[in-house]
């Protein structure tokens, strides 16, 4: 290859960028966790479709709540990352056990948070939902421990305080 051809090669890399190494790293780092089962991709993509809500309580708060809920409903921890801030969870009552819910916490500010439920089954989706957001009301103090919960309606994605 003649010098002119290899400064035109390195001017056209360099104009293209690096983004398709870049994304080709994050996907051979992910590969392990894809084939092994644990990635969260799929729950990431999910969060367009996410069931939320939002507390007016810190991060770690609301982080350490929702453990406490889910070890008193008996589910399964599968994954987490508070430093991410996420959980995957599964067993869930009424979906089939090993049907991972993610539970991404986002930091609005110093006093709100909001927690996004995704998963690939609506249905597990919903019921973690129901279980986890009255779990936290309770925790929270926002309602009472005898007061009956009611799933919304498909369409409804959005649970607001």
């Amino acid at each position: 290859m003649k010098a002119w051809q290899q400064l035109m090669m390195i001017m056209i890399l360099g104009l293209c960028g690096c983004q398709f190494l870049k994304n080709t790293v994050d996907n051979l780092w992910d590969f392990p966790k894809t084939f092994w089962g644990s990635s969260t991709r799929a729950l990431e993509k999910a969060r367009s479709n996410a069931i939320t809500k939002t507390y007016g309580k810190g991060y770690w708060d609301c982080f350490r709540a929702a453990l406490k809920v889910v070890e008193q409903k008996h589910l399964v921890v599968f994954q987490k990352d508070e430093i991410r801030g996420f959980m995957v969870i599964m067993g869930i009552p009424g979906a089939v056990d090993t049907t991972e819910v993610g539970v991404f916490f986002v930091e609005l500010n110093d006093h709100q948070t909001r927690l996004e439920i995704s998963s690939l089954s609506t249905n597990a989706k919903r019921l973690l939902a129901k279980t986890l957001f009255h779990g936290m009301d309770i925790n929270f103090g926002l309602v009472s421990a005898d007061k009956e919960v009611t799933v919304l309606k498909e369409q409804t994605h959005t649970y607001q305080q």
